[in-house]
């Protein structure tokens, strides 16, 4: 089991020299920003902030959490921005405007939506940050405007299709343009 952790944790690390430029649409160093207050779902007791801010070549993503169970959990960007439902299942399923198949943000193939696992501490804060080089906040089909985000209960094993195996979802917010 602490092999599984310690695998999934060096899949999560963003790997910022990897990601290159693209022709989705994504970044193209217009500065723009997005956020998304994330609330408790499920029963939990998470609250935070998700900020998409684009740059040349893609979008950097910093999701900041607290009241979180610790240890790995599952970030995506999901369809819909909807997150009425009491278990977040009104955001739809995963962000995925180019059709692929699930996997972690670093391998050649998955959803746009796939941000990898959060490490959520004993004290219930967790941080992450990743570059989506996939994603955009400008119009166009890759925006993350108008969509939700979710953290799951459990880890994103990174394989199982469609969503990774990672649970139930404990927060969900709404993407917004930044004014």
């Amino acid at each position: 089991m602490r092999s599984k952790a310690l695998f999934l944790a060096l899949l999560s690390i963003p790997l910022l020299g990897a990601c290159t430029s693209n022709d989705h649409g994504a970044g193209h160093g217009k500065g723009l920003s997005a956020s998304a207050k994330l609330e408790a779902k499920s029963g939990s007791s998470v609250s935070g902030m998700a900020h998409f801010q684009e740059v040349k070549g893609g979008v950097l993503v910093t999701i900041d959490v607290s009241g979180a169970p610790a240890g790995w959990h599952a970030v995506h960007v999901h369809e819909k921005g909807d997150c009425s439902a009491a278990d977040g299942t009104s955001a739809g399923g995963h962000f995925n405007p180019s059709a692929m198949d699930h996997g972690s943000p670093h391998a050649s193939a998955h959803h746009a939506g796939d941000l990898g696992n959060m490490l959520v501490q004993a004290d219930g804060t967790g941080h992450h940050a990743i570059f989506m080089h996939e994603l955009s906040v400008a119009p166009g089909d890759h925006s993350v405007v108008g969509r939700g985000i979710i953290m799951h209960a459990d880890a994103d094993d990174l394989v199982s299709q469609p969503t990774g195996a990672a649970g139930g979802r404990i927060a969900c917010g709404e993407i917004k343009a930044a004014n």
